[in-house]
């Protein structure tokens, strides 16, 4: 279920002044991937992600699900976000019910479906992002860890069974350990065959991540290619004041130093050739 992108874009209007938020954007989001949208802040990114399951429409150009376009007037917004789920930044605004079972069941019950399936679904769910149903279920979203509140929140996309997921900077205000176990959530679910679109400002979740990166600024699509190849060009993601992930930062001083290690997005990797040129008795340039 590809989404096509076909010169998109979108201007926000406020009284006699417009801001151009999206420019002319050509961009395919594959079946199963994980695609990263990076970019500064107002670069457009999440603009972009609201107009993945029809939330805004575009001001000219097309998003085609399949071939048919979204917008169209045969289209269902309705049924399209039972496709593609959006989870918001700060997802935990999205919480409103009385327990964590409600609310995760809203998207469910608003399906239609039986009161069986729902079950499942909201169980499903919760095992998926690591709640435990007996101890959680019956709480107020509200007594949940911003962690465990987060989770809930994705869990209620999760619910509605969508085949993409749209992640607005998800680990955004998060400790190190719930943010880790949120990212191997949306690891697992995208080895699971779930395709991925997350937006972040971490360039080390993005490097451990994502199977491709694009880039945004203001509103324009400047890059697209695997991690390596947009971090790569380090000079030219520091002129639009982004950053590059430590372990790319890393090889490159190493290499500046004589040390034959070759471009790398990830500490591990990097400490791996360089544990493997220790044992093999090779040193920096003399």
């Amino acid at each position: 279920m590809p989404i096509v992108l076909e010169k998109l874009s979108h201007v926000y209007k406020s009284g006699p002044h417009t801001s151009h938020a999206l420019r002319d954007v050509d961009l395919t989001i594959n079946d199963g991937e994980l695609l990263a949208l990076i970019g500064h802040t107002g670069s457009g990114k999440s603009t972009l992600a609201q107009h993945l399951n029809g939330l805004l429409q575009p001001t000219s150009g097309h998003v085609l699900l399949d071939g048919q376009d979204i917008n169209g007037k045969d289209s269902s917004r309705r049924a399209l976000r039972f496709r593609v789920g959006l989870v918001f930044q700060y997802p935990e605004h999205q919480l409103f019910e009385e327990t964590v079972y409600k609310d995760i069941a809203f998207g469910p019950k608003n399906m239609g479906l039986k009161e069986e399936e729902i079950d499942a679904r909201v169980r499903e769910a919760m095992a998926i992002v690591g709640l435990d149903f007996s101890e959680i279920s019956k709480r107020s979203p509200f007594e949940l860890s911003g962690g465990q509140m987060r989770r809930a929140a994705l869990a209620g996309v999760l619910a509605m069974k969508p085949q993409v997921l749209v992640l607005d900077e998800p680990t955004a205000g998060l400790d190190p350990r719930a943010r880790d176990f949120l990212l191997e959530d949306v690891r697992r679910l995208n080895r699971a065959g779930t395709t991925v679109v997350l937006i972040s400002h971490a360039m080390d979740d993005v490097a451990k991540l994502a199977t491709r990166v694009a880039v945004l600024e203001k509103g324009a699509l400047v890059m697209d290619g695997s991690p390596l190849e947009v971090f790569s060009r380090h000079e030219r993601l520091g002129a639009m004041g982004l950053d590059v992930p430590q372990g790319f930062r890393l090889a490159r001083l190493l290499r500046e130093k004589g040390f034959p290690v070759s471009d790398r997005c990830l500490l591990e990797d990097l400490a791996g050739e360089l544990a493997d040129l220790i044992k093999g008795g090779s040193g920096h340039a003399a």
